[in-house]
């Protein structure tokens, strides 16, 4: 149907191990930028409520003019590029589900992305928007992809850390778990998520790897936290055992450095007279990798506690 006068490339030459940050690129280039002003003026051009609601979610001072005053035609068409990824992360955010949201918000979200199927659109026509805009960020070659529960926007990963989070979330879901999942979840968007939150996410992965490890190192402690667990580990290293034994020495002892780099990296905890030092995204970035290598060990009983 296409017919094209580029040589093929051979199949050798393209690389789909390619890190993301040489071969994606985290704005709007020129060839996505009006793609993308469409999807939000088609979704926006007949609810002016909802685009309202936009605007104010993100601060922004709708300007078109003396006569005429349309938060819709503002978004889409006299936006930076910078923000018409801002109003994307919010339309996804303001459309989800209300239990999946981050905050409280009156009404009944954007009516072309509803799910409420107020106008009987319902969420098949949500879903159909969506996997439009993601199909747009992927051939035009974005960092950004929607992220799983399609609530915003996040950097996409490579495909195995990807597959990794996802499998770890899937096995936390368990009551032994606790809140393990909803940890993790949370530290995955506040690292590869629109607005990056380092500290954040370094402590949810944090409190994921407690929730997913209690049940096997202290169920009887209510108030363990990962030091009080590391201790444990170290002081009775003969009562846990891993999938792979170790060759020399005591089975836990990686769990328990993981564990430990995870513990004792956090700069943030506590707050001292020296001025408090914050995690960088790269520490963010790790620790929330290191999670969910452990919250994979421990809900999938790959580490536990001997009879």
């Amino acid at each position: 149907m296409f017919k094209s006068s580029r040589k093929r490339r051979s199949p050798q030459a393209a690389d789909p191990q390619r890190s993301v940050d040489e071969s994606l690129v985290k704005d709007v280039p020129e060839h996505l930028e009006i793609p993308l002003r469409q999807w939000v003026m088609v979704l926006l051009q007949d609810d002016e409520a909802s685009a309202q609601k936009v605007a104010l979610l993100l601060r922004l001072r709708v300007d078109t003019g003396p006569r005429s005053y349309s938060p819709a035609e503002f978004l889409a068409s006299r936006t930076t590029n910078e923000q018409l990824l801002d109003v994307i992360d919010a339309m996804l955010r303001l459309s989800a589900p209300s239990e999946s949201r981050s905050f409280a918000v009156g009404g009944t979200g954007i009516y072309r992305l509803d799910m409420t199927g107020d106008r009987g659109l319902g969420s098949a026509v949500r879903w159909r928007a969506i996997e439009a805009l993601q199909e747009m960020l992927t051939l035009a070659g974005s960092a950004y992809r929607v992220n799983d529960a399609a609530t915003g926007l996040e950097l996409r990963v490579d495909a195995t850390a990807q597959q990794a989070v996802t499998s770890a979330l899937a096995a936390s879901q368990t009551p032994q778990s606790g809140s393990a999942a909803d940890h993790l979840a949370t530290a995955w968007r506040c690292v590869y998520g629109r607005d990056p939150d380092p500290s954040k996410a370094y402590g949810e992965a944090i409190k994921a790897v407690e929730c997913a490890s209690q049940s096997t190192i202290e169920p009887n402690n209510s108030k363990a936290t990962l030091g009080t667990m590391i201790k444990v580990l170290g002081n009775s290293p003969q009562k846990f055992t891993t999938a792979i034994p170790a060759a020399v020495g005591d089975d836990i002892t990686l769990v328990v450095d993981m564990m430990r780099r995870l513990w004792q990296g956090q700069t943030s905890r506590h707050g001292s007279q020296a001025p408090t030092r914050h995690e960088t995204q790269q520490q963010a970035e790790m620790s929330v990798q290191l999670a969910v290598t452990l919250v994979q060990w421990f809900t999938s009983d790959l580490v536990r506690r001997l009879p």
